[in-house]
């Protein structure tokens, strides 16, 4: 009986079309709208020597090259079960939630799809890589030819996520650590 199961999966492997990552990243910052490949990116990680493209995107970015390289060659363990069960949470639906209003299939604007297409992303990449995923990664597992990243979105969710580091920073170090760990007289 799994023999014929074994088989009919085979079968479905074989003849249904292969799917590919992203190829193209379009960014988008108002009306500014500017795409690159992921090629050229993966080449620059590799080599550390930027396209005339991705130099003229940078410049017009205002990104500095060896801070992109040190973003696109981040790797991040993403244990495949672990981080399944989480994106399939209520928190991590709302995570996920989130960050499709930063990353997109270009063009569609469907939160449904863009989640799933994110969670597709990380746990294909984390299945493809010993359970550690970069950016390039993530793109080439992407299920869409072009993906999309809105810029004015992304920066306003660092700025937050840097103003809540500063807020934890704080209560850290702050004056009321007997306080925070429950050493207070009062």
């Amino acid at each position: 009986m799994t023999l014929k199961y074994n088989f009919i999966l085979l079968l479905i492997l074989i003849l249904s079309p292969s799917s590919k990552g992203a190829e193209n990243l379009f960014l988008y910052k108002g009306t500014f709208s500017r795409s690159i490949k992921i090629e050229e990116l993966h080449k620059f990680k590799i080599t550390k020597k930027p396209s005339n493209k991705l130099k003229n995107l940078m410049k017009i970015t205002n990104q500095k090259e060896k801070e992109l390289h040190k973003i696109l060659s981040l790797k991040i363990d993403i244990p495949l079960k672990t981080s399944s069960k989480l994106m399939n949470s209520k928190i991590g639906e709302v995570f996920l939630s989130r960050l499709s209003k930063i990353i997109y299939p270009n063009k569609i604007s469907n939160k449904k799809l863009s989640t799933k297409a994110i969670r597709s992303g990380i746990l294909v990449s984390s299945f493809n890589n010993n359970q550690k995923i970069d950016l390039i990664d993530f793109f080439k597992a992407y299920p869409n030819k072009n993906v999309a990243i809105d810029l004015n979105a992304l920066s306003k969710t660092l700025k937050k996520l840097e103003s809540l580091t500063e807020l934890i920073e704080f209560y850290s170090n702050s004056p009321f650590k007997k306080l925070k760990d429950g050493r207070s007289s009062t």
